[in-house]
């Protein structure tokens, strides 16, 4: 059944029914009036009847009062009219049956002047009215019928128009679920249904925009997406070549191309394994070169650079093919030899390899010469894990290094002293922290009048059970393990002191400390410093600072920065070790110190070497020329001090006039020279 039938068939009903209910309603009414009306009527016709008859039973005229009962029965409706008397006898009657069904009656008592004589009673039937009523009934049916008829063509009218609209819709729903938008519905009239079809027309309107738009947008998906697709591919094979390149660069050490200490490790543990199917034992070496931090400190990083590439190149010339040279970091590379099981087979390989190092390379326009040192480990002699070999030859290096023989062989006992060392760490740290430091000094004079002029702090660690080390025994040791930085301020604080004590004695001198390239390097040294100078109160130009030439040149701009910030404290800054780090005379006008102190090699031979002699005038002359004070170090003899007094030298130091003292045997001296 359809929307419209549903519709039409409902108002029908529901009409129907409302008027089925009216017609009831009417048809109760009429009937209750009809009723109503009848007893009115019967009780009217009863009175009439008692008055009538009131003078017959008062004279009790039997006669009359027969006619007067059948004179009531005559009366349209009426079946039964009798009269009785006051005792209840029936005196007069017409009709018979008066309780029949449908019948109205209705009694009156006969009263004249108060007093009763009798009753009368009629009684009348529904006959005639219920004729009426069912003809009115037909009617009223008749005219239902006529107004169902009339209402449900109104309603099939109405229901057209209203599903003409909604069956428009309907179309326009499903032309728009099948993707057809833009189309417009017919509008008709002004009511809601107009208005509703017109928003419809909009919406398609709408919708068409919304599909050119998406359609527009999606054809810019399919441009960016097929750019996308390419820069994809682009991307993914450039990401191949770099990750090709990484991987590249994670086995490989990126300045001199050499593979690096992962890739040893991996062809290392390779070669174990080998070993372990079938015996194949082989060599390891450490090599490191022994000039390269003063290289990098005089001709700067970039010659450093340049060294460590050559290393490699002079390596790869030296190996067979099957070898592998590897850069460990720094100035530190090794070398697997395959096949090489002997100790002397091992020493051959490094000898030669030793030897091509050392041959002359030419950095900024100079020939320079660089050793190198070599330690060597046995696999599965001196280790059977990559960590183990790795440390055992690094060991050997190291000691090689420290003896100066070029190329040892890993032995156990290097492994007792490479633990003593970090016993010997651990202890200097501990001594730093815990006042095991004392300082010696030396006197420097003053040539023109033979007065000191100053001393030179020099320290001493005074081990607990090894006694008085040299700082030749624990300096590289600090510097190794990043404790020249807080050794240097520990000297600091103790010079400081004796300055401190030597003024409140009325007798107050300059002491020079030495600092390290570690220390310019440090943004917070000059800070600490001058916290140090506050907090003892002693003045700035009783402290001086030396740096060497070689820690000045490893980067000239900071350590200028640094040595003007401190001379801005008032503090004196000398070039320690001059003529050794290959300074020129334009940097050092640059640089805002106070004096140089010739390099006592060149002091020494000067009675032996005229280019010695030479060099020690250059510097001189140089020095004054820079409008400098020029100190003499390692004056041994009276001939090396009168030499350096004839060329104009200002300061001497050295053991000929004293040898670093305690403070104590430093004042008896002092007193015995003033």
């Amino acid at each position: 059944m359809s929307f419209r039938t549903k519709m039409i068939v409902g108002i029908a009903l529901i009409q129907a029914l409302f008027l089925f209910a009216i017609l009831m309603s009417s048809l109760e009414v009429l009937s209750q009036s009809r009723a109503q009306a009848l007893r009115v009527r019967a009780v009217g016709d009863a009175q009439l009847f008692a008055t009538a008859a009131a003078n017959a039973l008062v004279s009790e005229d039997m006669g009359a009062l027969q006619r007067i009962v059948r004179a009531v029965a005559r009366n349209r409706g009426v079946f039964y009219a009798a009269a009785w008397d006051g005792s209840g006898r029936r005196l007069a009657h017409v009709g018979h049956d008066p309780g029949r069904p449908g019948a109205l009656r209705a009694r009156v008592d006969v009263k004249v002047g108060g007093v009763s004589y009798g009753t009368v009673e009629v009684g009348l039937m529904q006959g005639g009215y219920g004729r009426v009523l069912a003809q009115a009934r037909r009617r009223i049916i008749a005219i239902a019928l006529a107004e169902m008829l009339l209402v449900g063509l109104a309603s099939w009218f109405f229901g057209r128009y209203l599903i003409r609209h909604i069956a428009a819709v309907e179309a326009g729903t499903a032309r728009i679920a099948q993707g057809e938008f833009g189309f417009q519905l017919p509008v008709d009239g002004h009511d809601e249904l107009a208005r509703m079809i017109e928003g419809f027309n909009a919406m398609s309107t709408q919708l068409e925009a919304l599909q050119a738009e998406a359609a527009r947008r999606h054809a810019e998906v399919l441009t960016l997406n097929e750019r996308l697709e390419e820069r994809v591919h682009e991307r993914t094979e450039a990401l191949a070549v770099a990750n090709r390149e990484l991987e590249y660069l994670a086995m490989h050490d990126p300045l001199t191309g050499l593979p690096n200490r992962i890739l040893l490790q991996d062809r290392l543990l390779q070669a174990i394994r080998s070993a372990s199917r079938e015996p194949a034992p082989f060599a390891l070496l450490v090599i490191d070169l022994d000039g390269f931090k003063d290289v990098n400190d005089s001709l700067g990083h970039q010659a450093g650079d340049s060294l460590l590439q050559e290393t490699a190149t002079r390596l790869l010339r030296e190996l067979r093919q099957s070898d592998t040279a590897v850069r460990l970091g720094g100035d530190e590379f090794a070398v697997l030899l395959p096949t090489v099981a002997t100790k002397e087979a091992a020493e051959t390989v490094a000898r030669k390899l030793l030897r091509a190092l050392a041959e002359p390379v030419w950095l900024n326009d100079a020939s320079v010469r660089v050793a190198a040192s070599c330690g060597a480990a046995l696999f599965p002699v001196h280790g059977g894990e990559v960590g183990d070999l790795l440390r055992r030859a690094d060991r050997a290096m190291y000691e090689a290094k420290r003896a100066r023989q070029g190329f040892l062989l890993f032995a156990p006992r290097m492994e007792e002293e490479g633990d003593d060392r970090l016993r010997l760490q651990a202890d200097l740290e501990h001594a730093i922290q815990h006042g095991g430091l004392v300082l010696h000094y030396q006197p420097k004079v003053d040539l023109m009048t033979g007065k000191i002029s100053g001393a030179e702090a020099l320290v001493r660690w005074n081990h607990p059970t090894e006694g008085l080390l040299a700082p030749a025994r624990f300096i590289p040791l600090a510097e190794r393990a990043c404790l020249i930085g807080p050794l240097t301020l520990c000297v600091l604080r103790l010079a400081v002191t004796q300055a401190r004590a030597w003024v409140d004695q009325g007798w107050p001198l300059t002491i020079a400390v030495n600092v390290s390239a570690v220390n310019l390097d440090d943004e917070e040294f000059v800070g600490r410093v001058e916290h140090i100078l506050k907090e003892s109160g002693v003045s700035s130009d009783l402290i001086e600072l030396e740096v060497t030439e070689t820690a000045l040149m490893r980067d000239p701009e900071r350590a200028q920065a640094a040595i003007r910030a401190l001379s801005d404290l008032g503090i004196c800054v000398s070039i320690d070790d001059f003529g050794t780090g290959y300074s020129s005379m334009a940097y050092l006008r640059k640089l805002a110190v106070a004096q140089i102190k010739i390099d006592k090699s060149f002091v020494m031979d000067m009675g032996v070497s005229r280019n010695d002699s030479v060099i020690v005038r250059s510097i001189i002359d140089l020095g004054h020329s820079l409008g400098l004070r020029v100190v003499g170090e390692g004056v041994e003899t009276a001939e090396s001090m009168a030499a350096l007094a004839s060329l104009g030298c200002d300061y001497a130091q050295g053991y000929h006039l004293a040898r670093p003292l305690e403070p104590e045997a430093f004042d008896a001296w002092r007193r015995a020279n003033p």
